[in-house]
């Protein structure tokens, strides 16, 4: 067994007193514990987590608040003005993950290569403005932007995805925007956090 697995074998009881707490019915306690810890074990296995105990705290609060959410969609409906948008505690500590992983890529570019990447993906400049702008011939500036692509989809998995295709026609596809998003879901976490004071 795993330093994680024992740490929440150890925590079970704990765990499974603070879902009763908070939701009142002993066999949901049971479900969210249970769900809790296959979130946090899966997780475990993609990426090590620093504060395993505390991650499956708010991971529980994550479940509650999942399934509170989809009861009150079958039994009423939600005042949209009450909702929030904003990423529950796992999903905003994924994004900031994968932002981070994200930013040591680029950091670990050639600064010709990242300043080219920056400047398709982040600036929107096409090819051939970034060509004209650093003297670069038309060539170049695809290649830059292949081996950018390929660095990031072999440092950051996930990155895999879509892209300008025609940056890259036999490499393997990566998507820039999704540290982009996380960066956005990170500062409106950020925001909310700040506005519900803690």
């Amino acid at each position: 067994m795993s330093d994680v697995g024992a740490m929440l074998v150890a925590a079970h009881p704990r765990l499974v007193a603070y879902a009763r707490r908070r939701v009142r019915d002993p066999d949901r306690a049971g479900d969210v514990v249970q769900e809790t810890l296959l979130r946090v074990i899966e997780r475990n296995r993609r990426q090590r987590i620093d504060r395993p105990l505390a991650y499956a705290f708010r991971v529980a609060d994550s479940v509650i608040y999942r399934q509170a959410q989809r009861a009150r969609h079958v039994h009423e409906p939600v005042d949209l003005d009450l909702a929030c948008a904003l990423p529950l505690p796992d999903e905003w500590l994924d994004g900031r993950q994968r932002l981070a992983r994200f930013e040591r890529a680029l950091a670990a570019m050639p600064p010709l290569r990242r300043t080219v990447f920056v400047r398709r993906h982040v600036d929107g400049l096409s090819r051939a403005e970034i060509a004209a702008e650093l003297g670069l011939s038309l060539e170049a500036v695809k290649k830059h932007l292949v081996r950018a692509m390929t660095g990031l989809s072999a440092r950051v998995p996930e990155a895999s995805g879509r892209a300008d295709r025609r940056d890259e026609p036999r490499a393997r596809r990566a998507d820039p925007q999704a540290a982009a998003r996380s960066s956005g879901a990170r500062r409106r976490s950020d925001a909310c956090a700040s506005a519900g004071g803690t």
